[in-house]
């Protein structure tokens, strides 16, 4: 899995590129958002489609759940390349993963992940994998 996680530079106009290996799974239209843990979420179309389908599920007067579908319906940007595969992380996207310069971008267990470098390390620095521990059925 290692050589499925890519570290990456914002250029000066605030622009990066997904991986090769992980755009072929994006499709032709693809969808950034806020993700849980400081990440954001790069969802193909139809995977866009189930999200949305699930966040005009919340009940509308479950003010903590409502609160979090707007946030997400509100920073869901469709992603556009340039004639050179680069795409623009729209600063509202970057304020919310608290990404600078220096990025990682990998897949993740539910979409292709972009994190701030800084975010990321912060995030794994106290990882308990006890959590993990009831599902663990490789060797069973």
């Amino acid at each position: 899995m290692a050589d499925r996680t890519y570290s990456h530079q914002l250029d000066a106009k605030n622009r990066m590129r997904i991986p090769a290996k992980l755009r072929e799974e994006l499709g032709e239209s693809y969808f950034i958002t806020i993700g849980t843990g400081g990440c954001l979420c790069v969802y193909t179309e139809e995977q866009m489609e189930k999200v949305n389908a699930f966040l005009s599920n919340v009940n509308p007067f479950d003010n903590a759940k409502l609160q979090v579908a707007r946030y997400i319906i509100h920073s869901t940007w469709q992603a556009e390349e340039d004639n050179q595969g680069r795409i623009l992380l729209p600063a509202h996207l970057r304020k919310a993963a608290k990404i600078d310069k220096s990025i990682l971008v990998f897949k993740g267990p539910n979409c292709i992940e972009i994190w701030g470098k800084e975010a990321w390390e912060s995030y794994v620095s106290d990882v308990d994998f006890s959590s993990l521990a009831d599902l663990y059925t490789i060797n069973k």
